[in-house]
């Protein structure tokens, strides 16, 4: 099973050169945690996610701490706004590398890459590059178990 025939062909991108305040924006506006970015040929040239806009106003401690159990409420910190300079500035400065799928690759490599990588959407890119779609973790798994459904249970179950 091939990967493209399992992605949402309608994927939402921003160019480079789009401000993170418009990054931010589409992101709120489709409810997507994934925004692809793309050139004016539409070749990928990485990605910005929900977390890499949140990574703007989180305090730098955030990643160290392993437990919150003793924080009741973050208060000024849950309000914290970006700085209007940083929101000015093109995507490109804090786009991440795009990992991605060629449009031929199998349903286990884009699994592979998604549980790798720690993504849970995956740009698909055809042979030269192009943006054509997004596979999630829920496209791919949902796609590896649709032959479940020819299954028949036994009448002595193994659990």
């Amino acid at each position: 099973m091939i990967i493209k025939n399992h992605m949402k062909r309608r994927v939402i991108s921003i160019k480079g050169s789009a401000t993170i305040k418009e990054a931010a924006q589409l992101i709120m506006k489709h409810n997507i945690g994934t925004l692809p970015v793309v050139d004016d040929e539409n070749l990928l040239i990485g990605v910005v996610t929900l977390n890499n806009l949140l990574s703007l106003i989180m305090p730098d401690f955030i990643d160290l701490v392993e437990s919150f159990k003793f924080v009741h409420n973050f208060g000024a910190v849950e309000a914290r706004m970006p700085d209007p300079e940083v929101l000015a500035c093109p995507v490109s400065e804090i786009m991440k590398e795009a990992v991605y799928a060629k449009e031929t690759a199998g349903l286990l490599f884009g699994a592979a890459q998604i549980n790798k990588h720690g993504c849970t959407d995956l740009p698909i890119v055809t042979a030269e590059g192009k943006l054509i779609g997004l596979a999630s973790h829920v496209d791919i798994g949902t796609a590896l178990m649709k032959g479940w459904k020819k299954i028949k249970l036994t009448d002595s179950p193994k659990c």
